[in-house]
Formats: structure tokens, C-alpha cells, sequence
């Protein structure tokens, strides 16, 4: 959890804690950094399966379980000389800026360990706004090459994948395509329209492309947001791993939220259990069949010092048939905000008024 950074609390040093499990391991994983002036490190640790691996202490010292060291030739993992000395030169060598996970000491466990545990995070996707994002659909197909003196003054790609997408959502009659000045620039998104050169011809039945418009002038935010989280979608349901994303349902319809939420939880569609990870303030979720009691996790923010609680709806142990939309909305769970605008508002507009009638007087 972050610390409180407000008042005395500024220069507290950040803690961050993680457990994960593998198909072969249980791993914990803590750090706590601060970034006040100069970033620095100031404790980290592992634990695999309950067991300590090694710690590190805000004075920048390190411990290792030397028992589980892997044995090397003419190297007792016993020896408790070799451990002193082994220990005494990580200290010498440890960098206050770097973490003990990313350096050697990797290779004086079982290599077995930290692949798993490196794997693990290599398929961890954290995705703060999408919108910031570039579009990386790996499925692209030229349809047009960008020719000097010609009105293609750029490269243009269709995605098969993005076209399924939009014909199934019925987003409209457009094409979506994507633009590039050369192949090694960033994909910019635009919508691709079939015009009749008069206006009593039709179109032609075959496909072809009149009028090229850059998709950010013609598009909806929410059809936008979703193409751009396709390829990641696709990329961790193929190869397994977890996806994290603020506010996935922003701009998006509720039933291609509900599409998107279905995919992870089918396992013939997720035959890697990728997971799924998102934020919402919108709780029409809740409603239903769509997750599991221990697949919700509720925030509720303390009044008294402003720290997160964060905690399970299966700690409430409800009955299969408990109508969870309706009792979050009676406060059963907490983790509702009670925020009155309307008392806010009443009062602004009558500050506004007399504001008015004091400046009418003088």
C-alpha cells in the first residue's frame, strides 16, 4: 500500500508488496523506495513458498539463506566462511538504487526460481490510460502503398482483427484502417468511407475506398478506446498472464464491457488464464452472473487519515443468491462515498446571487 503523502507523512518512504502464485511456486515480493530528492531503496524481500530467500535492510545491508544456495563445484553451500564472505560481498556491491532482484544474485539460487518468478513479471501489464497508448495490431495488411505525386501520400493497413471486431459491434458502415508515413512510424487510426460520385449513384457493391479520414474526427471515444485495447487483449489471452487496467470500462458501452469481462472468465476463449485486473466506479457489475464473489474486491477509503482498505466480497461469505447490486447500494459492503452535491451546489449559487445583488448595490 502507498504511504499517505500529505502533512509529516511527505517523506515516509513508499511500501509496495505483492504475492502472486506461478503453476510451480508462491512468491511474495516487497520493496519500499523512497523518491524524496534522491530515489533510493530501502528495504526489499522474497519469500517463495512461506520460505525467506533473501532481505534487505534500510541500512543497505543484505541477508541470504545461504542454505538454499545452489551448490558450484568446489562451493559448500555449508561452508558458514563461504557464507560470510559471499554476504560480506553483496554488501560491497549492493547499489542503493537497484533492486537485489534484478542484479547477480539470481544466479546463486536455483535458476528455476527466478525464471519463474522474472516470467511472471515479464507478462505483467499494467495499462494506466489507455488513450495514451499507441495502436500495435500485429495483423496488418497493406492496402494501399504511399506513391510520390499520388493522392496516397501515405501508407495505409487494414486489421482483420479490428475488422471482425467492427462488424460485429456494429459500430457503423465505415472501415477502420491505419495510417503510416513510412513502416517504422506509429500507426495513427483512421475511418475509411465508400462516397458515390453523384448523389443519385449508389455505391459500388465491391470494396473500395473514396474518402480517408483520420479517425480521431470521426469516431466515438469509446470505439477508439476499444481498438486500442484489442492487440494487448489478444496478446495476453495467447500467451497467458495478467492485464491491469484504470478505468477500462471508460467511454465503453456496459455490454462490451460485459463481453470483454465473459472472454477471461471462458475457458474454451482463455486457455492460458490470463487475468484480468480492472477499476470501475460504475456498479451495475455487481449485477448478476458475471463474477464470482472472491473476483470483486472493494476500496473504501478511511476518513480519519485517507489510507485504502481494501478487502473481498467472499470475506462476507453471502449466500449464491444474494443480490450484492442491491445491498452495495444500502451500504451492506461499505465502500460507497457519500458525497451530497447537491448541499455544494446550493450553496455556490446562492454566494453567486448575493455576489450579484452586493456588486448591484455599490
Amino acid at each position: 500500500m502507498l504511504s499517505f503523502i500529505r502533512d509529516t507523512s511527505w517523506y515516509d518512504p513508499v511500501s509496495l508488496e505483492i504475492t502472486f502464485s506461478t503453476q510451480n511456486n508462491i512468491y511474495r515480493y516487497g520493496i519500499k523506495f523512497t523518491d524524496i530528492d534522491v530515489y533510493k531503496i530501502e528495504e526489499e524481500v522474497l519469500y517463495v513458498n512461506d520460505d525467506l530467500f533473501f532481505s534487505r535492510d534500510d541500512e543497505n545491508q543484505i541477508y541470504v539463506d545461504v542454505k538454499k544456495l545452489v551448490k558450484k563445484g568446489y562451493i559448500n553451500k555449508d561452508d558458514a566462511d563461504f557464507s560470510e564472505r559471499l554476504i560480506h560481498k553483496l554488501n560491497q556491491t549492493l547499489d542503493k538504487q537497484k533492486l537485489v532482484v534484478a542484479g547477480a544474485i539470481s544466479n546463486l539460487f536455483d535458476k528455476k526460481y527466478f525464471e519463474d518468478f522474472n516470467l511472471w513479471f515479464e507478462k505483467f501489464n499494467v495499462i494506466m490510460n489507455a488513450n495514451d497508448m499507441n495502436f500495435r495490431q500485429k495483423d496488418l495488411k497493406t492496402i494501399f502503398n504511399k506513391k510520390p505525386g499520388k493522392d496516397i501520400r501515405r501508407n495505409i493497413f487494414e486489421s482483420a482483427s479490428v475488422k471482425e471486431v467492427m462488424n460485429i459491434a456494429e459500430f457503423g458502415n465505415q472501415k477502420i484502417g491505419f495510417m503510416a508515413e513510412t513502416d517504422n512510424d506509429e500507426l495513427s487510426m483512421c475511418s475509411m468511407y465508400q462516397v458515390p460520385l453523384r448523389k443519385d449513384e449508389q455505391p459500388q457493391k465491391k470494396y473500395a475506398i473514396s474518402m480517408i479520414v483520420d479517425s480521431e474526427l470521426m469516431e466515438s471515444r469509446g470505439t477508439i478506446h476499444l481498438i486500442r485495447l484489442l492487440q494487448p487483449f489478444i496478446d495476453v489471452l495467447d500467451n497467458g498472464g495478467v492485464i491491469v487496467l484504470d478505468e477500462m470500462d471508460a467511454s465503453l458501452h456496459f455490454e462490451i464491457v460485459v463481453s470483454l469481462i465473459r472472454i477471461f472468465n471462458n475457458k474454451d476463449i482463455n486457455k492460458n488464464n490470463a487475468q484480468l485486473i480492472f477499476n470501475t466506479h460504475n456498479p451495475i457489475y455487481l449485477d448478476g452472473e458475471l463474477l464470482r464473489h472472491d473476483q470483486i474486491v472493494m476500496v473504501e477509503k478511511r476518513r480519519n487519515d485517507m489510507v485504502s482498505e481494501i478487502y473481498s466480497l467472499a470475506d462476507y461469505k453471502l449466500r449464491p443468491e444474494e443480490r450484492i447490486l442491491k445491498n452495495y447500494l444500502n451500504g451492506k459492503y461499505g465502500a460507497l462515498p457519500h458525497m451530497d452535491l447537491e448541499i455544494a451546489f446550493k450553496h455556490i449559487l446562492e454566494r453567486e446571487a448575493n455576489n450579484l445583488e452586493s456588486s448591484k448595490e455599490q
